[in-house]
């Protein structure tokens, strides 16, 4: 299917809404796609992940590197992001009420327990990490502010999922791409709905090298005054050096305190 000139309609292109901007939205899937793929990339590289033409990716990307939001090598003709996209990012860390509260506790128990730390929030089937504190020791995954995971086959995806409504998380679950990504990963709705059902019974989530080989987990949710889930805190610890039950007995109750104390926090009463 072609639009405008011959151009190939982009999945995700919205002709029945008419406050969409369509041209506003292909921009997007280019810097996704430059975002994604981690290193520089040809406009030919660049047609397939953006699901756009060549000559749409020309002209975005040419726009684009004319504002400053992108650069182009002299030699390779390859685009990369610019340093001027930083200030998006610093900015949405800087607004982000919740991680301003949660980083003393963050830091203080990543000092306290020497493991790597994290923050994540929820934002549809995924987690988002929003703030990190790696441990001092070799860390087997090594994951970055802005990554992305399923929430249904992570600790503090599971985490948040148990303080939705259970039609809310279930939901979530029936939408999400359960893919295994490792042997051990659960993938069946019906086991996944009873694993949410046993974090909320037990107040934090699990997770046994169901994401990352070698990567063991726990997490709390945190939530704000109006009781709406506003994140998670999750341990992560490799299983050469820990097994589930050594983290749960050793670290899950300064876990659940840590994310107590950050809803405090937000307004929640103790």
């Amino acid at each position: 299917m072609s639009g405008r000139g011959g151009e190939p309609v982009a999945a995700g292109d919205r002709d029945d809404d008419p406050l969409h901007v369509a041209a506003i939205a292909r921009a997007f899937r280019v810097l996704e796609a430059l975002s994604a793929a981690d290193r520089p990339m040809t406009l030919t590289q660049l047609v397939r992940p953006s699901g756009l033409g060549k000559s749409a990716v020309q002209r975005i990307t040419h726009t684009l590197g004319a504002l400053g939001y992108l650069k182009q090598d002299a030699a390779t003709r390859a685009w990369s992001l610019s340093s001027r996209m930083l200030a998006f990012s610093q900015a949405v860390l800087g607004q982000d009420r919740v991680r301003e509260a949660a980083l003393p506790h963050l830091e203080a128990l990543a000092r306290e327990c020497g493991e790597t730390v994290n923050l994540t929030r929820l934002e549809g089937v995924d987690v988002v990490y929003i703030a990190r504190y790696p441990s001092v020791h070799a860390v087997s995954v090594d994951l970055r502010v802005g990554s992305r995971l399923p929430a249904f086959c992570t600790s503090p995806g599971r985490a948040m999922l148990a303080r939705l409504p259970a039609d809310e998380s279930h939901g979530i679950l029936a939408r999400s791409a359960r893919k295994a990504w490792t042997a051990n990963t659960v993938t069946e709705t019906a086991k996944l709905a009873a694993i949410v059902d046993e974090t909320r019974k037990r107040g934090y989530a699990v997770n046994d090298q169901e994401t990352f080989v070698g990567d063991v987990s726990i997490a709390a949710a945190i939530v704000d005054a109006a009781g709406q889930v506003a994140g998670a805190i999750n341990i992560a610890v490799p299983s050469p050096r820990w097994t589930l039950a050594e983290l749960q007995r050793k670290l899950a109750r300064r876990l659940v305190r840590a994310a107590g104390e950050v809803s405090k926090g937000l307004g929640v009463a103790g």
